[in-house]
């Protein structure tokens, strides 16, 4: 549903808002996508600075709504959402902070399921001035700047670098989310559509958002607002890719690049292409001495001289003017998609700025997930549910530059490779199958339109029920723990955000997974050798962070909580909740219900069975994966996107946990 937070104050969204880094809009459609973009992402920020603590400090009060003066509870932002105790939902709170004598920041919380308290969807963060009684709405940046201390542009020097780097993704989030919103996904007729036409609009679907609950999830650093519309997969609009020639002695290959085959272009291109490209190879005295290798646009345009000057310049590479047919972006920025009948994807780097990380595409990256992948083979061999259920995309044909004098980890070569990534053809030329990444079904479409249960609903001939919601979710909950469990009892667990884990739909049944980004599979290395697999030995540089490695399952276990349930399935929770009028609560309940089900069907040990209970179901505190304070503190420099663990509360335990307990919480 679109929100609307207006202002009793005269000109002060204005005022308040960073308007020299939030573009301006004029249309009423585009002021719409504004505050539905903002809403969404306030609601994003505030609850990761609940949960991550990063409010506790200010010396804000909490107030009961019969401790709250009329004043407040009368305002028109939070009067709707007022319920009284007695009509069976959870009390609210009013967050107040008096920031001087003259004004307070004030918000509306309720107790959360996933975390202790959460701010009340569809309301606003608002600033009240105690003299007047009138309030306005703050944006995200605005109020981020608050919070930061920053009330006035003269408090500017004030702020630290990780807190300009923190200020500035979000701003970019709020222009890039508005300018997503306002171009809407096609999503109609969509059961009429083959395997990868609907496949390339799941895709599209799932960029609106990218990943939920991250405030500056949105934010494509380095993207003009003309590159943003012409690279983000939500505008669908074609990409025309470069060539670059990289010399034979510095490019290091994947395990599936062979004499038969080495060249990027075998996959990538048709006959036409393929026969221009190696003619002007040929005639440019290429061929024999260089392998062609294709570039993302942007990139080539912005970095790939900033970092490779010196070969460029030395002939090691050169660019071509071949051009060969468009490519359609997908949900994730630097994988793209082909235009033609093709199973063939193709993953390229970006020096964009995008979840705290730069976009590049290391070798390193690539060899580990060539590992990885032989892990994956080896766990459908030893379960005969995996061998069914579990797909992956190939992701073994790669090509990187790496000069002799260089290291893996070294920057500048990371910024040229490509990797191509082939679909199980089986499942795109089937006409029974449907791909859903897991991050289109916990994204909402603006208006709230349509949801992709909707389709599976009138494929079930089931209505559009709370009971039937619920046993479609059920349903996927038990084919998603299944298969990660089975692979989990194995010694290993899938990077299952949203992005990465694909469900595979048959005939409107959930049948199966299928896996991509492979490099982040983690692992616990005595559970595979007990079941006769072996260290793959992956390449990690000495003193960075290791997030592969585990030393026993119940750390392991901190992937299955944190990104695969209270990211992936809470976003498929709150947004079927928000578009069925589901209670979350119940679809908690479902899930919980799932899980403890399939824990008993997967044949664990004991020992193994006893520990997953304990930790999933008894245990008062989660783990829990931070993000504001990582990037602050990190304040831009290079690596992977940054986080850090914490804790928060156990979801299943808050969901039978009467009021007062869940407040005290």
């Amino acid at each position: 549903m679109n929100s609307s937070f207006p202002s009793n104050r005269a000109g002060e969204d204005a005022s308040l808002a960073s308007t020299d880094t939030v573009m301006e809009r004029t249309t009423m459609d585009t002021l719409d996508a504004k505050q539905y973009a903002q809403a969404q992402i306030m609601q994003s920020l505030v609850d990761g600075l609940l949960v991550e603590g990063l409010l506790d400090s200010l010396g804000a009060a909490w107030l009961s709504a019969t401790e709250a003066d009329d004043g407040l509870t009368r305002l028109a932002a939070f009067h709707a959402h007022l319920l009284p105790a007695h009509c069976g939902t959870l009390p609210q709170w009013f967050w107040h902070w008096p920031q001087d004598n003259h004004h307070s920041v004030v918000m509306l919380l309720r107790p959360g399921i996933a975390q202790a308290w959460e701010k009340v969807p569809q309301t606003p963060v608002i600033v009240r001035y105690h003299e007047s009684g009138e309030w306005a709405s703050l944006d995200p940046v605005a109020f981020m700047r608050r919070v930061f201390g920053v009330m006035t542009q003269d408090d500017e020097s004030t702020l630290g670098q990780g807190q300009q780097v923190f200020l500035r993704a979000l701003a970019d989030s709020c222009w890039q989310a508005e300018s997503s919103v306002a171009h809407r996904v096609e999503t109609r007729d969509l059961l009429a559509r083959d395997t990868a036409k609907h496949f390339a609009i799941m895709e599209q679907w799932a960029s609106l958002l990218d990943r939920p609950y991250h405030p500056t999830a949105k934010a494509k650093q380095g993207l003009s607002e003309s590159e943003y519309r012409a690279y983000m997969a939500e505008f669908n609009a074609l990409i025309t890719l470069r060539w670059v020639a990289m010399a034979r002695d510095r490019v290091m290959t994947g395990d599936g690049v062979d004499e038969a085959c080495p060249e990027p272009v075998r996959w990538l291109a048709g006959d036409e292409g393929r026969r221009v490209l190696e003619q002007e190879m040929a005639s440019r005295g290429l061929a024999r001495t260089h392998v062609a290798i294709p570039v993302h646009p942007w990139q080539h345009e912005h970095a790939l001289l900033h970092w490779l000057e010196v070969a460029f310049a030395a002939g090691g590479c050169v660019t071509l003017e071949t051009l060969t047919e468009p490519w359609l972006a997908t949900s994730s920025l630097r994988s793209l998609a082909p235009t033609t009948a093709s199973p063939h994807f193709l993953k390229l780097p970006m020096a964009i700025h995008s979840l705290g990380a730069s976009r590049y595409l290391p070798a390193v990256k690539m060899l580990n997930g060539d590992l990885s992948a032989r892990l994956l083979h080896q766990a459908r061999e030893k379960d005969p549910r995996l061998a069914e259920a579990l797909y992956l995309c190939d992701e073994s044909k790669w090509w990187a530059y790496m000069p002799k004098e260089a290291t893996l980890f070294d920057e500048a070569p990371r910024h040229l490779s490509a990797m191509v990534r082939s679909y199980p053809d089986a499942l795109l030329a089937d006409p029974d199958v449907r791909l859903v990444p897991m991050a289109t079904l916990g994204t909402p479409l603006p208006g709230g339109e349509h949801h992709l249960f909707d389709d599976w609903l009138a494929q079930r001939g089931m209505a559009a029920s709370a009971a039937s919601v619920q046993a479609l979710f059920g349903e996927l909950c038990d084919t998603f723990f299944d298969i990660n469990l089975r692979m989990f009892r194995l010694g290993m667990l899938a990077e299952v955000h949203g992005q990465n884990a694909v469900l595979v739909f048959k005939k409107g049944q959930c049948h199966g997974l299928l896996l991509r980004d492979h490099d982040s599979l983690r692992i616990n290395v005595a559970r595979l050798e007990q079941h006769g697999m072996q260290d793959p030995c992956y390449c990690i540089k000495p003193g960075h962070a290791n997030t592969l490695y585990h030393d026993s399952l119940e750390a392991l276990l901190f992937w299955l909580q944190t990104l695969a349930i209270q990211v992936n399935l809470r976003a498929i929770i709150d947004t079927l909740g928000d578009h069925y009028g589901v209670s979350s609560h119940e679809l908690w309940r479902q899930m919980a219900a799932c899980l403890a089900a399939v824990i008993e069907t997967v044949p664990f040990d004991t020992r193994d069975r006893a520990m997953l209970n304990e930790q999933l179901f008894e245990s008062p505190q989660w783990p829990y994966k931070r993000l504001i304070a990582p990037i602050i503190e990190r304040a831009g420099g290079p690596g992977s996107m940054p986080f850090a663990s914490s804790s928060t509360c156990n979801p299943f335990m808050r969901l039978g946990l009467p009021t007062e307990t869940l407040i005290e919480a």
